[in-house]
């Protein structure tokens, strides 16, 4: 089994930065971030590979959710095209380059791109994706080369405000 975590960006500053890849993480995007981690840590998630956007929020974000979940930081993969925009096939391309000794994969971008993904590659729609949203999501497959879209079964779908309710 193949496993994705595609997780949206914690809760940013609404600050004019001159860039949009330099907003930073809100105090309460960094707990949201630390609370969503914890629960894939108590169910036993673990990333064996990570990557996410370049972006300062989403940086900020998956290095909450590496420190969490004991993977070094050091070693999160930042692909620019997550920041950038991307079809699902060219998604599903760069994941089928990964080494299938790699079962759980950690994703962290960028909406409205992570919500389409997670419907493109799932069994679900997700209309609503807010901020820190998680989707983990199960494939019935040992290679990366064979993640094929609307063939994932979403295992669990996470986001702050249904653990604080």
């Amino acid at each position: 089994m193949k496993r994705l975590v595609l997780v949206r960006h914690a809760k940013t500053e609404h600050q004019n930065y001159d860039r949009d890849f330099d907003r930073k993480l809100t105090s309460r995007g960094k707990n949201d971030a630390a609370i969503i981690a914890e629960q894939l840590k108590n169910k036993n998630i673990i990333p064996d590979y990570f990557i996410c956007s370049p972006a300062t929020r989403a940086k900020q974000t998956a290095e909450i959710f590496a420190r969490t979940l004991g993977y070094p930081e050091e070693d999160i993969d930042n692909q620019l095209f997550l920041y950038e925009g991307y079809t699902t096939s060219e998604f599903l391309n760069f994941i089928s380059r990964l080494d299938d000794n790699y079962n759980t994969v950690i994703v962290v971008a960028h909406n409205p791109d992570i919500a389409m993904l997670a419907s493109a590659v799932s069994d679900e729609d997700f209309y609503h994706f807010p901020t820190t949203a998680t989707a983990v999501i199960d494939f019935d497959t040992n290679r990366w080369d064979r993640v094929d879209p609307r063939e994932g079964k979403v295992h669990l779908f996470l986001y702050p405000r249904i653990l604080k309710e």
